[in-house]
């Protein structure tokens, strides 16, 4: 670490002299401009001319498993600015090619403007200008809020067609929590967040901690609903599930509240019912039923342990 005496000129010029191997370096001449960026700690970042903020483009070879590739295009979404990524190869089947294009199509921003055998040409026209960690965790909030209420539904009315529309807001919430990802990591590269972003990098961190619960909330509603789509259950026993999925919905919804108000009396609430829960899981594990529903009665659990997650997370927040 270098310091540096702050000097005065005139009457209101603070002047501060620049490293000389740093300026050499960043091949600094007179008469050259820095650019200098606020930080939340008070601290300033200095950035030399040339210095590139992201890389244009992106080339991958289609040289190994597709999967592998779509991994890699995933990773390349969330932590790259690339604007154009190129997927090259001697012979790209048809089928990949469409696997691609459904993968971009997941990738808010990304789409595939062109692709052959030998190329595929996918750009990036995500603007991120208006959108927020804070409004991404909302929308989120809202699809699991609305998959468990429908999930409800399910088992109050025994509608098994309603299972398949619950599994496709799973694919708008993996959307949302990728988006919700790139959106952290850029902050993390201390590029510029959004004009209405007002989260602090801790809120930040702990907004994405959450994101990744309430992913996994999404996951295990889909879960459910795919394994009731192939049994059957008597009614007695969907009363109960229904009894099960309304508490989850009420202790999901106000941990997520907890969190947005970094309020530790809704999160310890949330917290303290724990045991009552947990109860009404033992209770429905004991059911006699022809079908098994170890899975479903698994997944209430994970769900449960998810907004405890989410309330631990706005206890912490609350002592800032």
């Amino acid at each position: 670490m270098d310091t540096r005496k702050v000097q005065i000129t005139g009457k209101s010029t603070y002047v501060v002299t620049l490293p000389k191997k740093w300026a050499l370096r960043s091949k600094l001449e007179a008469g050259s401009h820095i650019s200098i960026f606020y930080q939340e700690d008070g601290s300033l970042l200095l950035k030399p001319p040339g210095i590139k903020t992201f890389k244009k483009m992106k080339k991958i070879k289609f040289n190994k498993e597709l999967e592998h590739i779509k991994r890699d295009l995933v990773g390349l979404y969330i932590i790259s600015d690339y604007q154009t990524i190129e997927i090259v190869g001697d012979d790209i089947p048809a089928a990949a090619r469409r696997e691609i294009k459904d993968l971009c199509h997941r990738l808010v921003g990304l789409e595939m403007v062109e692709g052959d055998e030998k190329k595929i040409i996918i750009k990036n026209f995500l603007d991120t200008e208006d959108f927020t960690i804070e409004k991404g965790l909302k929308r989120m909030s809202s699809l699991v809020y609305l998959m468990l209420d429908e999930l409800a539904s399910v088992f109050e009315e025994n509608d098994k067609e309603l299972c398949s529309h619950i599994i496709s807001r799973d694919d708008d919430l993996d959307r949302m929590f990728l988006l919700v990802s790139k959106q952290h990591v850029e902050r993390l590269n201390l590029k510029k967040p959004s004009k209405h972003d007002n989260l602090s990098l801790v809120e930040s961190f702990y907004y994405r901690l959450a994101a990744n619960d309430i992913e996994r909330i999404g996951d295990h509603i889909s879960k459910i609903s795919l394994h009731f789509s192939y049994i059957t259950l008597p009614q007695e026993v969907l009363a109960i599930l229904v009894d099960l999925c309304r508490e989850c919905q009420s202790l999901f919804m106000d941990s997520t509240e907890a969190l947005r108000e970094s309020n530790s009396d809704i999160a310890n609430n949330v917290l303290g019912r724990e045991d009552i829960f947990n109860k009404m899981l033992i209770n429905a594990a004991q059911l006699q039923t022809g079908e098994s529903i170890e899975l479903i009665i698994d997944s209430f659990s994970r769900i449960k342990d998810y907004a405890s997650n989410i309330a631990e997370s706005a206890i912490d927040l609350s002592q800032l």
